[in-house]
């Protein structure tokens, strides 16, 4: 539809940017960046303006053109775009953003003797994927970094020296946000650190370790720990965020079925949350042992994974938790899919224990479950014969 009105010889009153905003999230990225940029010559208010070239950010990206994407990236980021960055995350609350604005760290600013409140943007695995940056503000000279944690990921979130946990309440944050000299979040710091798409030199688990003192309850451990020695998999499949990639990341189980088929592996499912009843005939007709139950928090689904021979994962929180932690990861990729998994096709520099599995066109999984089959069963002929 989007090919068939942009082939018009008038759109009418619609905005150019519009037009490539909606490329952009169908994965259309090359057709997007036109669009864009032809939307960001008209008239606009700052906070479009700010939006608009986060678009365009995105589209580079995703298009390989990673040095074009961060010079943009550095500049939207800056103080300058201080206050639509702040209305974007903040939705128009206004009190909170000019108590924050004045405070907002700038992209080269120096550190040394300050303290820095990184607050919460995205989910769990953009704070996986950006918390290892932490360790550049310490040994820049930052006197601490106050880091936002939601209660069900303390028990994988790392205090220590120079770094302090929060909740992210609104008492907590406006306390620690006057307190502070400055504030962020880890999306300033990959616009900070990150300048090559290739080496990111911070270690991906600085912040990153389950808590040693608690153990998976003995039912689950029994499951994992037996002497069956086909390759434990575990499996996640869809996701209940509202993420802009959805509904596109997720997939039916049902889609799962030809790798289900391989019985020289053993299956479990990592997937939270109510399960269909469709699901749970086709968990029951290829023998998944759901591990759902047992998962409470994040700590719980690290120690399931160091069970594990392999996750097998849309793009999840979990699977930035479990490639952290270097446990192998399989992550299957819509085409629509983050920017920050670059134009890479297997190999992704963020997680050495990463390997990516891409659609080439949006909603067909067919090829990347093709390969994922094939590269299953080399996997479990390998074990087998170093078993033999």
């Amino acid at each position: 539809m989007l090919r068939q009105l942009v082939a018009l010889p008038d759109i009418g009153g619609v905005w150019p940017g519009q037009i490539g905003v909606d490329m952009n999230y169908l994965g259309m990225h090359a057709e997007a960046e036109p669009w864009l940029r032809r939307g960001l010559l008209h008239p606009m208010t700052d906070l479009v303006h700010y939006q608009a070239t986060e678009e365009l950010i995105m589209v580079l990206f995703s298009l390989g053109r990673y040095h074009e994407a961060h010079e943009l990236h550095r500049m939207n980021r800056d103080t300058a775009r201080g206050a639509a960055l702040l209305d974007t995350l903040h939705r128009g609350q206004r009190a909170w953003i000019e108590m924050m604005q004045p405070k907002l760290l700038g992209i080269d600013e120096p550190v040394a003797g300050t303290s820095i409140l990184l607050m919460i943007e995205g989910g769990f695995g953009d704070f996986v994927l950006f918390s290892r940056y932490v360790d550049a503000l310490l040994r820049e000279g930052a006197r601490e970094v106050v880091v936002e944690v939601f209660d069900f990921w303390s028990d994988v979130v790392r205090p220590r020296e120079g770094v302090r946990l929060v909740p992210p309440t609104v008492e907590a944050r406006t306390e620690e946000a006057q307190r502070c000299h400055r504030v962020a979040t880890v999306f300033h710091l990959w616009a900070r650190y990150q300048r090559s798409p290739y080496f990111p030199h911070e270690n991906p688990a600085a912040l990153i370790a389950p808590d040693a003192a608690r153990a998976l309850p003995p039912d689950a451990a029994a499951r994992l720990q037996d002497d069956d020695a086909r390759p434990k998999v575990g499996l996640i499949w869809r996701s209940a965020s509202t993420a802009r990639h959805e509904p596109y990341r997720s997939m039916p189980l049902g889609s799962l079925a030809t790798v289900l088929a391989n019985t020289d592996c053993r299956f479990y499912s990592l997937q939270v949350g109510e399960l269909s009843e469709a699901e749970r005939a086709l968990m029951q007709a290829h023998g998944i042992s759901d591990l759902a139950p047992y998962l409470r928090t994040f700590g719980d689904t690290a120690r399931a994974c160091e069970h594990l021979d392999l996750i097998i994962s849309i793009d999840s929180g979990p699977a930035h938790l479990a490639a952290a932690l270097n446990r192998p990861v399989w992550v299957l990729l819509s085409q629509a899919c983050d920017c920050r998994w670059y134009d890479c096709q297997r190999f992704t520099p963020w997680y050495p224990s990463m390997r990516l599995y891409r659609q080439t066109q949006l909603g067909d999984w067919s090829q990347p479950l093709a390969d994922v089959r094939a590269d299953l069963a080399r996997l479990a002929a390998s074990k087998a014969a170093r078993g033999a």
